[in-house]
C-alpha cells in the first residue's frame, strides 16, 4: 500500500513540475504583434541598420533584454516605450524593439491574400444582450447593447438611428499592446495592380488621457482612452 501511495505522489509531482515548466516556458516567449512586422536591428539602436523584418505572429525567444531608454515614434507627441531584445536563431541574429512584441499568444488571421493581423483580445467566453434607455431631443429610446466577453476584455456593439457604436474595453494589456490591437481591428486594404497594401489609422493628437486617430472610410472618432486603473477603451462609430 505504501509503495502505491509513493508512486501516486511521485507521478503527481512529475505532472505538477511538467505543468509549471510548460507555463514558465510559455511566459518566456514573445510574439510579434505589429501588423507590418518587427524590424530586426543590427545593434540595439533605432538608428542601426535594419537586417530584416520579422513577420507578425512569429514566436520570439529572447536571449537578452537591454534597457536603453529609447522609444518608437508613432506620431507627434505619441511614442511607444520599450527595451531592445537580443535574439539569435540558426539563420539570423540581432535586436528587436519590444514595443512590437507581446507575451500574449495572438490569434493570427489572414485578412486578405497573405496580409495578416494579430488579435490579442483572447478567446470568446460569453455573449449577451443588455437594454438601456437613452434620451435624445427630450425623447426616450431603448437601445440594445450586444456584449461579447473575451479573455482580455469585451466588445460592445450598439445601433441607433443608422449609426453604429463600437467599444472595446480592455484589461491585462499595455499601451503598446492596445495600440497594435487597434491597428489589427481598424485597417484598410488598398488593392493595386502590383500588390495589396495595408493602411492603418494615423495618430492625430493627444488630449489628456485620450489618443485620437484618423482613418479612411466611414469610421469616425476613433480613439484610445487610457484609464487611471490601468484599463483601456478603444471606441469609434460609423453611420450609413
Amino acid at each position: 500500500m505504501k509503495k502505491i501511495l509513493l508512486r501516486i505522489i511521485l507521478v503527481l509531482q512529475i505532472v505538477s513540475c511538467s505543468s509549471q515548466q510548460k507555463e514558465k516556458d510559455e511566459n518566456d516567449f514573445y510574439y510579434v504583434i505589429n501588423v507590418f512586422g518587427a524590424e530586426l536591428y543590427q545593434e540595439p539602436s533605432m538608428n542601426s541598420k535594419i537586417l530584416k523584418i520579422i513577420k507578425v505572429g512569429e514566436k520570439i525567444i529572447p536571449k537578452e533584454i537591454l534597457k536603453t531608454g529609447q522609444s518608437k515614434k508613432i506620431g507627434e507627441g505619441f511614442y511607444l516605450g520599450g527595451n531592445f531584445i537580443r535574439i539569435q536563431t540558426g539563420s539570423y541574429s540581432g535586436y528587436l524593439f519590444s514595443s512590437d512584441l507581446t507575451k500574449i499568444k495572438p490569434q493570427i488571421k489572414d485578412v486578405y491574400d497573405g496580409i495578416f493581423v494579430a488579435n490579442i483580445i483572447g478567446k470568446e467566453k460569453n455573449k449577451r444582450i443588455e437594454k438601456r434607455i437613452e434620451k435624445f431631443d427630450n425623447k426616450e429610446y431603448e437601445i440594445e447593447d450586444e456584449i461579447t466577453e473575451y479573455e482580455n476584455g469585451e466588445y460592445i456593439y450598439s445601433m441607433f438611428d443608422g449609426c453604429f457604436d463600437h467599444i472595446y474595453n480592455l484589461k491585462k494589456m499595455s499601451t503598446n499592446e492596445v495600440y497594435h490591437l487597434m491597428t489589427s481591428i481598424y485597417y484598410l486594404i488598398n488593392q493595386t495592380k502590383n500588390e495589396n497594401e495595408m493602411e492603418i489609422p494615423q495618430f492625430q493628437e493627444k488630449k489628456e488621457n485620450e489618443l485620437f486617430f484618423t482613418t479612411e472610410g466611414t469610421t469616425e472618432e476613433l480613439k484610445i482612452i487610457i484609464h487611471k486603473d490601468g484599463t483601456f477603451t478603444i471606441s469609434s462609430y460609423d453611420c450609413t
